[in-house]
């Protein structure tokens, strides 16, 4: 027995001593950087240098904006990886965004990044509120995490944004779409039109689009803690993710907002609520690419690509009704198909493309 307890008493020095070492660079990083819900990453990188906290002990419950901002603050910087109650977040929240003083909207902000960074959720009634600039991204991340099955508010908030203008608009289709909205299903697919484009030598350039989101840099203020700055990143899997940073300077990442990028982000939405097993892939059959510069199998190579296109929607329509019992007398929008030519104008003109049929 006296050994079990020696033995036990030694794992547990070790591993107070191991917890207390110093983590190395890739460690730290894999550390900092983790998954807050919903496909949403945020990368915290700390700020240089350290400004002091003015508070001993700042309390969320204060009714001063910079001791709010500093509680929230303390909250991501110390208490990372431990249980923290959302309640007192919720409730410094709902004091602070009743003035719109620059204070107080700063204020908001730090609370929505401690909120983000906690992996807490906010109920979407408590984020019926408006704000502008980069402070909106952690507002729209919060709502997508807030996203329920038959939830009203989320998929009101998502019906008021516009696909051309922000990307906030496919985060939260995201999020309706992975917990199976019904109301969020029905309207997709009745008035989504699937489009099969078929390229002809290189994809046609995307028509840029303007500024998504607006330079509202917060400004650094005297006595608070650094303010945190989010951006929109994508990733690997074509997914919209939340960077954030207390540095100066940050950038956007999501690629262009067209209706291409849309229709695809539709694409993926019908495949989630299809129960298709990977949805960005399923959505990438509705762009082929046909790559040999003879136009000869041309016209043979698309019709095979919408046959798989066609025979893809169908599948994926039949275990929609299915899932969300759609009456088979609601009718769907067909499948558009289009041509597109990508190669050099010499290619063009010594061989044109087929007519389509």
């Amino acid at each position: 027995m006296r050994r079990i307890l020696a033995f036990m008493l030694c794992v547990w020095s070790l591993g107070n001593v191991l917890a207390q070492r110093p983590l190395g660079e890739a460690a730290r990083k894999q550390a900092l950087e983790r998954v807050v819900g919903d496909g949403v990453v945020t990368l915290e990188e700390p700020a240089t240098p350290e400004i002091p906290c003015p508070f001993d002990q700042p309390r969320l419950t204060s009714a001063e904006p910079r001791e709010v901002a500093w509680a929230a603050h303390q909250l991501t910087r110390s208490r990372t990886g431990e249980t923290v109650a959302v309640l007192p977040l919720v409730a410094a929240l709902r004091t602070m965004r009743e003035l719109h003083t620059e204070e107080h909207q700063r204020a908001v902000l730090h609370v929505l990044h401690a909120a983000l960074v906690l992996d807490l959720v906010i109920p979407s009634s408590e984020l019926r509120f408006e704000l502008e600039g980069r402070a909106r991204i952690p507002w729209l991340a919060l709502q997508a995490r807030a996203t329920t099955k038959n939830g009203r508010e989320v998929f009101e908030r998502f019906q008021e944004l516009s696909a051309a203008t922000d990307p906030g608009w496919e985060v939260l289709g995201d999020s309706l779409a992975v917990r199976n909205h019904a109301a969020f299903a029905l309207e997709l697919r009745t008035r989504m039109v699937p489009r099969l484009i078929v390229f002809a030598g290189r994809p046609v350039a995307r028509i840029e689009a303007g500024p998504q989101v607006r330079e509202i840099l917060p400004a650094t203020l005297g006595g608070w803690p650094p303010p945190p700055i989010h951006s929109w990143r994508r990733d690997r899997t074509g997914l919209l993710r939340v960077a954030s940073t207390f540095a100066r300077r940050t950038h956007d990442d999501f690629g262009d907002l067209d209706e291409r990028s849309a229709d695809r982000a539709r694409l993926r939405w019908l495949a989630e609520l299809a129960g298709e097993p990977q949805p960005t892939a399923w959505a990438l059959r509705f762009e082929a690419q046909y790559r040999a510069r003879s136009m000869e199998k041309f016209a043979a190579f698309a019709q095979a690509s919408e046959v798989r296109a066609r025979e893809s929607l169908e599948r994926a329509d039949l275990a929609l009704r299915k899932a969300f019992r759609v009456s088979d007398r609601l009718q769907f929008p067909g499948l558009e198909v289009s041509w597109q030519d990508g190669r050099s104008a010499a290619d063009q003109a010594a061989m044109p493309m087929p007519a389509r049929r």
